[in-house]
């Protein structure tokens, strides 16, 4: 049929393929409720060069399929990463290719001078040869950022440098960045000038459009626009039942919620001016602030002051309006008392001062789908805290669609328009499912797939594993030189620092949517099943998508957090030679996804030792979650890992990364590692590497297992581990709960390892970087005088139990009730904070205590706070 897509009725024509170059007519939605194939016309191409019809996916012009212009191969790849490289992309709309031919738009490899990349040179093919750590960063985000950082010869992310990103263009929201009624611009309106486009202008053929009374037109502009449509082909009407369209200001309303019952197009008026400017119809649900706004924000929003940083121009303002709308406060500098940062990069004073402030840290993503979902999304989801290195988001603001499943939960339904007397149900509305049926793109990785939170971005370059961290006092031990974050230092070989348009900050005075198709035909394409496993595996790894096999080949994390990278050299860690750092405390092990396999999707593992497979609903339940740390048996040895980790799920026993989960945790000995540390909190069974051997061998867990014993360590760290669990089950997880504990940005081992610590112990963490002005929580003394109780551990809950306003009753003696402490190192840098701290404490009438990391590490491993002059650090 060649035809108009606006002029087909689809209940009435057997369509099987729609040719489009984009999703941006009227009835696409329909089209894919009904099991329309949508495709470019790159599909057309290929079908008759093949003599057969090309798979639709990878030619949907569906943007949430953002690999579908991606033609892969990949060169001296370990397997681990390049299985789940190609899945990923697959599942994305992309394609595979193992030889190199001229279609190929990437090369994805670890080294550019091997064959296949030599080759293209030679011969010339149009292609790019990137990391992986670039498909990574995609997958993590749901977004295609630019290859340019990640690209050979010279990938800037190898560079080891502070270079502060270049200002990202943002396209997308080009004629979408505010609405009617927001701060702090108004839409523009068509120019009085017609340009040639105008003169032409035929989108609204044949249609008729309603203009709400809540848009609260003046005459002289109701005239304008009533010549403009009537000039474009269509009609305007006060009928809602007549209307094809519906322009509204807000969610509200009977016309507005008779419109969306009866599935007419709902727009808002700068939707109304883009299309008149571009004389072409687009989706309004394609950008946010193209539908109707809520009139009262959303919920949880409210109380919340945010600024942002490093996002220029029309994303700026997009952000901006964004945030006005969902009901938040929007502040052009940030003080103290701000809730929440927006950033596009790491690169600014704003992030440093948010990181010491203790103010949460997300990109824009968060406040996208936060609006697009109607309800405060939670930060502990990884995409809205990552940031990719040498990347500014602003390049992919504005991509995000409205969820209309999510809208019309919140703001209408058909027993409210039918209680107000409206229309009667839509004939033929609801479909028949559909294996293509609409699904953000954002569930092909699950929310909590990945580790939370801002400290687990990943890192381009090798970092050390979970070693252990060195006693204070004891002998120097060389370690990895780590460059302090904050402003580069100007260089000539160096971008230059770039101006923001406003003051960092300020010193306190005192759509559519991708398709559920994805996974189904994903597992139906020939020979790819293996692939959507291991992807769907490999996602759910704290190394990424693309960093899986490189992980177990040796002791390195490329996705736990991490600085700017040092170099890409590999290195293997030593728990006796390297400090313990926060990007490096993931080890190996945190394969597994903590959530129950939902019993509905199929995941087949080949067991050990067997080859059958087993689905998810033949799992029996997770009974035990298991820590492992410094036990190297699966170092360079993928295969053998993903066995001991289907055998350990099939007796009940789930890896994983997260402290307060642990309830058995194996290690060779007492260590002082980031995971053996926090996981002790909660008190878990603690045993030696042969309860695993006999696991794995025996195939069953021991009956009567023994606690780990380490007499000699237990002796020279100055505590009993069956003490301190003992000890840890009273806590329940409020050893620190109604403490704020502050920490040099620079402390070696990383400041995020013990943010960790302090935080799984109910306690609060804030970096100190010797900013004045600052205000120091109140001392628990007086919060008690005033009966506030002791707080309430993190501010998210994500301290386990240390929720709730009860004290440990092992957190010292009264002393400790007017103390604040400062963990610190002893470089030159970190010895310049503590005449500044000092002096805060005191004028807010607080005892100082600056503090080795000892005093951290002792309290946390035996479970009880207690005081010693030999972790006192005095100038």
């Amino acid at each position: 049929v060649n035809a108009d897509p606006s002029d087909l009725d689809l209940a009435r024509i057997h369509l099987t393929h729609i040719i489009s170059a984009n999703i941006d007519f009227p009835q696409y939605n329909r089209a894919i409720e009904r099991g329309i194939f949508v495709v470019k016309p790159s599909w057309v191409d290929q079908s008759a060069r093949k003599g057969k019809l090309a798979g639709p996916r990878q030619h949907s012009p569906d943007p949430s399929q953002y690999f579908q212009d991606v033609v892969l191969t990949c060169a001296d790849l370990p397997e681990g990463d390049k299985d789940a490289i190609i899945a990923g992309v697959i599942a994305l709309g992309g394609q595979y290719t193992a030889p190199l031919s001229k279609l190929v738009t990437h090369i994805v490899t670890l080294n550019d001078q091997v064959d296949k990349c030599q080759t293209a040179r030679v011969k010339k093919v149009n292609c790019k040869i990137v990391l992986p750590h670039w498909f990574d960063d995609c997958l993590r985000l749901g977004k295609k950022i630019n290859e340019r950082p990640y690209v050979f010869p010279d990938p800037q992310i190898l560079r080891g440098d502070d270079a502060r990103p270049p200002p990202g263009n943002a396209p997308h929201v080009e004629g979408a960045t505010g609405a009617l009624g927001t701060a702090p611009t108004l839409p523009d309106t068509p120019p009085p000038s017609p340009s040639e486009t105008r003169k032409n202008l035929n989108a609204f053929m044949g249609k008729k459009i309603m203009l709400s009374k809540d848009l609260d037109l003046s005459a002289h502009l109701q005239k304008t626009l009533e010549e403009l449509v009537n000039h474009g082909g269509g009609t305007l009407t006060d009928d809602v039942d007549e209307a094809d369209i519906y322009i509204g200001q807000y969610r509200d309303g009977v016309d507005y919620i008779k419109a969306s019952i009866a599935r007419k197009e709902v727009a808002n008026l700068p939707w109304l001016y883009h299309v008149i400017n571009k004389n072409k119809y687009t989706n309004p649900l394609s950008k946010l602030l193209h539908y109707p706004v809520p009139r009262n924000g959303i919920e949880g929003f409210h109380n919340m002051v945010i600024s942002i940083s490093n996002y220029n121009g029309d994303a700026r303002i997009y952000l901006e309006n964004l945030i006005t709308l969902l009901g938040a406060r929007f502040t052009k500098t940030m003080k103290q008392d701000n809730s929440h940062l927006i950033t596009a990069h790491k690169r600014s004073e704003k992030f440093e001062a948010a990181q010491e402030w203790n103010i949460h840290v997300a990109n824009h993503l968060w406040v996208e789908e936060s609006y697009a979902k109607c309800q405060n999304q939670s930060l502990t989801n990884q995409r809205y805290t990552t940031f990719p290195d040498k990347t500014n988001l602003g390049e992919v603001c504005g991509q995000t669609p409205l969820d209309m499943k999510a809208v019309e939960k919140a703001f209408f339904s058909e027993k409210i328009a039918q209680a107000q007397g409206a229309i009667p149900p839509p004939q033929a509305q609801k479909q028949s499912a559909s294996p293509q049926k609409s699904m953000p793109a954002s569930s092909v990785m699950p929310e909590n797939s990945t580790p939370k939170g801002a400290a687990q971005q990943p890192a381009p370059t090798p970092v050390p594993e979970d070693v252990e961290m060195e006693e204070e006092g004891t002998a120097e031990v060389p370690t990895t030189a780590k460059k302090a974050r904050g402003r580069p230092k100007k260089d000539v070989t160096t971008t230059p620092r770039l101006v923001d348009e406003e003051k960092e900050n300020e010193t306190p005075d005192n759509r559519s949517t991708g398709r559920a198709a994805k996974t189904e035909a994903l597992r139906r394409s020939k020979g790819q099943g293996e692939d959507h496993i291991k992807y769907q595996r490999e996602m759910r790894r704290p190394g990424g998508v693309t960093h899986g096999g490189r992980r177990s080949s040796h002791m390195e994390d490329f996705s736990s957090p991490a600085p700017p990278p040092k170099r890409a050299g590999k290195r293997k860690s030593d728990e006796n030679t390297y400090d313990v750092t926060a990007e490096g405390s993931a080890l190996s092990d945190g394969e597994t996804q903590d959530k129950p396999a939902k019993t509905n999707k199929k995941a087949k593992h080949s067991a050990a030792g067997g080859g059958g497979a087993t689905t998810a609903s033949e799992l029996p339940p997770v009974e035990h979650k298991m820590m492992v740390t410094g036990d190297e048996r699966w170092i360079g040895n993928p295969k053998k890992e993903d066995a001991d980790k289907i055998q350990l799920r099939l007796l009940g026993v789930q890896l994983t990364d997260k402290p307060e989960a642990v309830d058995i945790l194996v290690a060779p000995r007492i260590l002082r590692t980031k995971k053996f540390v926090a996981a002790l909190a909660s008190a878990p069974l603690v045993v030696d590497s042969k309860y695993l051997d006999t696991a794995l061998k025996q195939g069953k867990l021991p009956s009567k297992p023994s606690l780990l014993h380490d007499r000699e360590t237990e002796d020279r760290l100055g505590f009993r581990l069956s003490e301190a669990l003992d000890r840890a089950r009273t806590n329940r997880h409020k050893l620190l709960s109604g403490w704020t504990i502050f920490v040099t940005k620079d402390i070696q081992g990383g400041f995020e390892t013990y943010k960790e610590i302090i935080r799984v112990n109910g306690g609060e963490v804030m970096m100190y970087a010797g900013r004045t002005g600052l205000k120091m929580p109140p001392s628990r003394r007086s919060m008690r005088e005033k009966g506030q109780g002791d707080g309430s551990g993190s501010e998210d809950g994500e301290g386990g139990d240390a929720v709730g306003g009860e004290e440990s009753q092992n957190q010292g003696d009264e002393d400790e009730l007017d103390c604040v402490y400062l963990v610190s190192g002893t470089t030159e840098a970190e010895k310049k904070l503590w005449k500044g701290f000092r002096s805060t404490a005191e004028k807010q009438e607080l005892v100082p205590r600056i503090v080795r990391t000892d005093w951290l590490l002792n309290a946390a491993m035996s479970q009880r706070v207690r005081w010693d002059a030999k972790w006192a650090l005095d100038e």
